[in-house]
C-alpha cells in the first residue's frame, strides 16, 4: 500500500492550496507548505540555467531528496552518466494550474508532481527516453512514485493512452 494518497484525496493529504483567485495558489497555503530541496547531488539545469533547489511540498521533500540521491548513487556519483539519463534536465515541479485539458487542478499545483527531461519524454510519446533508464525509473519507484508514462503500473509505456514520460508525481490513481 503506498503512503501517498489518490489524486482524488490530495486536498485532503497535502492541503486545499485553492484561493479566492483561480489564478493562483493561497498564500497561506504556500507558506504552510512549499519548501526548497536545495544541496543537489549532481549538476541541474532549466532551460539552460543552473538549478540550485527545488521547490515541492514539504511532505514530499525527503522522498524527492531520496530520488535524488537514489540516481546519484545508481549512477556512480558520475555526472555524465546522469546527463545522458536526463535526471539533469530539470523541467519543472512546483506550479499552480489546472490539468491540461481538464477541469482539476494539477498535482503540480500540491507540489507533489516533478519533471524532467521534457525533450526526450514528451507528452503523448510512448516510446520515452525514461523508459531506457531502469536505474531512473528505479529510484522513483523506491520511493512510492507513479510514472506518468506508467500509469497502470504494468511496466510499459507502450499501452498508455496519456503517457507522459517526464513527469512523475507522489500521488496514485
Amino acid at each position: 500500500m503506498s503512503i501517498w494518497p489518490r489524486q482524488r484525496d490530495c486536498d485532503a493529504f497535502y492541503g486545499n492550496p485553492r484561493s479566492n483567485d483561480p489564478t493562483q495558489a493561497a498564500a497561506s497555503w504556500k507558506k504552510a507548505n512549499l519548501v526548497r530541496v536545495g544541496q543537489l547531488p549532481f549538476v541541474m539545469r532549466y532551460a539552460g540555467q543552473p538549478v540550485t533547489s527545488v521547490v515541492c511540498h514539504r511532505k514530499v521533500a525527503d522522498a524527492f531528496r531520496s530520488v535524488l540521491d537514489g540516481v546519484w548513487r545508481r549512477s556512480g556519483c558520475d555526472q555524465r552518466v546522469v546527463d545522458d539519463w536526463g535526471m539533469s534536465v530539470f523541467s519543472g515541479s512546483y506550479n499552480y494550474r489546472l490539468m491540461r485539458g481538464l477541469n482539476v487542478l494539477s498535482m503540480h499545483s500540491y507540489g507533489c508532481a516533478f519533471d524532467f527531461d521534457a525533450p526526450r519524454n514528451a507528452l503523448h510519446d510512448r516510446t520515452p527516453h525514461f523508459a531506457q533508464c531502469p536505474e531512473v525509473l528505479a529510484a522513483w519507484k523506491q520511493a512510492g512514485a507513479v510514472w506518468g508514462s506508467d500509469w497502470n503500473g504494468n511496466g510499459s509505456a507502450a499501452d498508455e493512452p496519456r503517457a507522459d514520460g517526464m513527469h512523475f508525481q507522489f500521488a496514485t490513481l
